[in-house]
């Protein structure tokens, strides 16, 4: 390996499509899978299938439900940014420890809007302990219904917010679901206690940089949602297991595997093409989209209102966005492409499209229009 490693815009998609297990790498089980993506988006429930489901050989929607309903191999909570993600459940409580309390701090000023004060706040950390102590799994609906006969807030948005903070700060997470229903369950009843990384700081810098490398520190900042000075310490701590790279002048980073096999991942056939769920972590996970497409059709992804269209990649790149609507018996899906994809591409598609639908273990009929304008 050279004293520095130099590489374009398009070698760093290529490589991160790789790390996302987006390329010939895929994942085996639904825990594997989730661990090696740092985790799963999981604001959207086909998003977070699909999160799982892009990224693996052979797993179908109902075996990332089964994981975490059953299996109880991996869980759903806010982590990183604040926002819902699913990660392997031996890793939650370790996280927890290590961004919790940041990602909480920052909704302090909402908690105020709603009217919630810190005496409330306090009350409520203990309430809900003891009532799903009793009581077990609770749905949103019961919880607010309990604070609301406790005289504690539940009006609006303040029972949702409080469900929020409570699973920050290690007191609760996502349960089973009762008619259709999620319920929210203490995590000492839910998942097995599990010993913590050595150093969970570094370990989330190698986490992190394993599945999105090349990445720069402020990327790892966004996507964690933690300060500039506790990012500084993580990747400081984490850097004897990656390797300095350089994309286009600006300092990223990369494990130490990926460097090791940086060649074969470049050397590799071009032309793959993707297509991936709404919220799907390569989209979000950097500091800055950096798609290679101008701002005017960048802005197709995000839809307003927060919400993150599915999309379509080639070579790690954005070509089209996807909208579905249900049927019947399936999914009509229309694909809006940005450029005139090639017969290998469309090929791959039509692949893709029918692998979803195995996946799904539903019907797809997709279309495919083109509309560069914006």
């Amino acid at each position: 390996m050279p004293a520095e490693i130099t590489l374009s815009r398009r070698d760093a998609h290529r490589l991160r499509l790789h790390a996302q297990l987006l390329g010939a790498q895929r994942g085996a089980g639904v825990a594997d899978t989730v661990r090696s993506a740092a985790a799963i988006q999981a604001q959207d429930r086909l998003g977070e299938q699909l999160g799982v489901g892009v990224r693996s050989t052979g797993l179908t929607a109902a075996d990332v439900d089964h994981a975490r309903l059953v299996d109880r191999s991996i869980v759903r909570n806010w982590l990183m940014r604040g926002t819902l993600h699913l990660v392997p459940s031996e890793d939650l409580r370790w996280m927890l420890d290590l961004l919790g309390e940041a990602m909480d701090a920052k909704a302090l000023k909402r908690r105020a809007d709603l009217g919630i004060s810190d005496d409330d706040h306090a009350k409520v950390l203990k309430f809900l302990r003891d009532e799903l102590a009793t009581n077990g799994p609770m749905t949103r609906a019961e919880i607010g219904d309990a604070f609301r006969t406790a005289g504690l807030p539940s009006d609006g948005q303040a029972t949702p917010h409080l469900l929020r903070t409570t699973s920050l700060l290690g007191v609760t997470c996502f349960g089973p679901e009762r008619d259709g229903e999620t319920t929210h369950v203490l995590i000492d009843d839910w998942l097995p206690h599990a010993d913590p990384p050595p150093d969970p700081g570094a370990e989330l810098a190698r986490r992190y940089f394993a599945a999105y490398g090349p990445a720069s520190q402020s990327d790892f900042r966004w996507w964690s949602g933690l300060p500039a000075a506790d990012t500084r310490r993580c990747l400081q701590a984490a850097t004897d297991d990656l390797t300095e790279v350089n994309v286009d002048g600006q300092t990223m980073w990369v494990s130490r595997d990926a460097a090791e096999r940086l060649n074969d991942v470049l050397n590799a056939p071009q032309g793959v093409l993707r297509v991936l769920g709404p919220f799907d972590p390569y989209i979000v996970g950097y500091a800055k989209r950096d798609l290679d497409v101008p701002d005017h059709l960048l802005k197709r992804v995000n839809a307003g209102g927060g919400m993150l269209r599915p999309c379509v990649l080639l070579d790690g790149r954005l070509v089209a966005t996807w909208d579905r609507k249900r049927r019947a018996h399936g999914l009509t899906v229309r694909v809006t492409c940005f450029e005139e994809l090639s017969a290998d591409a469309q090929t791959q598609l039509e692949n893709e499209f029918t692998e979803i639908a195995r996946f799904l273990e539903t019907d797809i009929s997709w279309s495919l229009q083109l509309d560069s304008t914006g």
